[in-house]
């Protein structure tokens, strides 16, 4: 199942107690619908208010049903913010047999909040983008991200490799777009907020260069209402 959902007004994809997930929803309206008690499996658990643009999901079913005919039914049930966008049935794990993840950080350049980009965060227009874009180049490849997680976390490894990185300039739009093979608790965050204070001479890229995988420590966590899953890849 590939499902889309504005993540702002949710708790997350996990289900938790007194909380309203995405997870929660989808599963209690499936489990109406196939009158069966249903468990679902994202590709990864996006944080409170993110976003997704394609996120699959599976789970286990006995009971035969028209995949078209239940994407219609349980789109009709989900609330405006969550939607299907398809269900077919497969042998894919959608999580241990995701390969690469992209995610979208949406910013625009402005010294006042504009009305028409509430779904990107407003930063300086005289931002360096280029030293952003230096920052970022240091992120490819294998490294060790503990720097880059939260200090609430508990990761077995915090080894991880990026396969791309990079910051499109669109009109007053700024696209930070990131591939990897998985991403820490707050990583990507870490990463936009670390790039922020690059691009506004709050760190020298120099002393960066020096200790990013060492012993540097993100202190500065970007929003999380404008960070969108964008795509997820399978063998």
């Amino acid at each position: 199942m590939i499902i889309t959902y504005d993540g702002r007004d949710f708790s997350g994809w996990q289900k938790q107690p007194n909380a309203n997930s995405i997870q929660q929803i989808l599963e209690k309206n499936l489990s109406f619908l196939l009158k069966s008690e249903i468990t679902c499996t994202a590709s990864g658990r996006t944080d409170a208010k993110v976003s997704a643009y394609f996120q699959p999901v599976h789970f286990e079913c006995d009971i035969s049903f028209d995949c078209n005919k239940l994407a219609k039914s349980l789109n009709a049930l989900l609330p405006s913010s969550i939607k299907v966008m398809s269900i077919q049935p497969t042998q894919i794990h959608a999580r241990f047999s995701a390969k690469k993840k992209t995610y979208l950080y949406k910013m625009y350049l402005s010294n006042i909040d504009l009305p028409l980009y509430n779904d990107a965060l407003k930063i300086s227009p005289q931002i360096d983008i280029k030293k952003m874009k230096k920052f970022l180049h240091l992120l490819r490849g294998t490294h060790d991200f503990l720097g880059f997680r939260a200090s609430n976390a508990n990761n077995e490894s915090t080894v991880r490799t990026i396969y791309n990185v990079k910051l499109k300039k669109v009109g007053l739009y700024l696209y930070l777009y990131i591939t990897g093979n998985g991403f820490l608790y707050k990583m990507v965050r870490n990463i936009v907020g670390t790039m922020l204070e690059v691009g506004l001479n709050k760190i020298k890229l120099d002393e960066l260069k020096k200790t990013l995988f060492k012993t540097f420590k993100a202190t500065n966590t970007a929003k999380p209402e404008y960070l969108y899953l964008l795509n997820v890849d399978y063998d």
